[in-house]
């Protein structure tokens, strides 16, 4: 990807913060759709992973390229701490709150980290193709789900939940 995309998609991505992040905070605490809860099902996260793929795509290529795979997990982590949770798109629209020992900002050299982790995350993903396709992206938003939920019963909650939420917050160490 050329120069000029990749910094026209750092604007994207930044606009998108900084104009979305407000409106989604204020959607999903004083409209109060979204259902806070304190455990997370991996049929959840399984139906979050699926209805994500289009909303990443955003060439709608049918792929998901390392720069849009990278986009994603940097914008997903600075909204999970502006809001202070993670929305998931399960059967019905679910709010999970970060623990409060995660900082409210992404520092530049966490993004840094983070966006390095994510491209070599999404090159080992890809085994040399261009991007990942709607099985290998679900692939791997679900390992996370599986390395946090430590007794495998399929749900997390407590410190399992903390861990991936953290995760999901961009923490390195979770």
């Amino acid at each position: 990807m050329n120069k000029r995309i990749k910094i026209a998609l750092s604007a994207l991505t930044a606009a998108a913060v900084s104009v979305a992040a407000p409106a989604l905070a204020e959607d999903r605490f004083e409209a109060g759709d979204a259902a806070t809860i304190d455990q997370l099902p991996v049929t959840e996260a399984m139906i979050d992973a699926a209805r994500s793929f289009t909303k990443v795509d955003m060439n709608k290529d049918g792929t998901i390229d390392a720069d849009e795979y990278t986009s994603r997990r940097v914008v997903v982590a600075q909204l999970a701490r502006f809001s202070r949770s993670v929305a998931i798109d399960g059967q019905e629209d679910l709010t999970l709150v970060l623990p409060e020992d995660v900082p409210v900002k992404l520092g530049q050299s966490e993004r840094a980290a983070l966006e390095a982790i994510s491209r070599r995350d999404f090159k080992v993903r890809a085994f040399g193709a261009e991007g990942l396709d709607p099985a290998q992206w679900q692939e791997s938003r679900l390992e996370l789900f599986f390395e946090a939920d430590r007794d495998g019963d399929g749900v997390l909650r407590d410190d399992e939940l903390a861990t991936y939420l953290k995760a999901m917050a961009g923490e390195l160490t979770a």
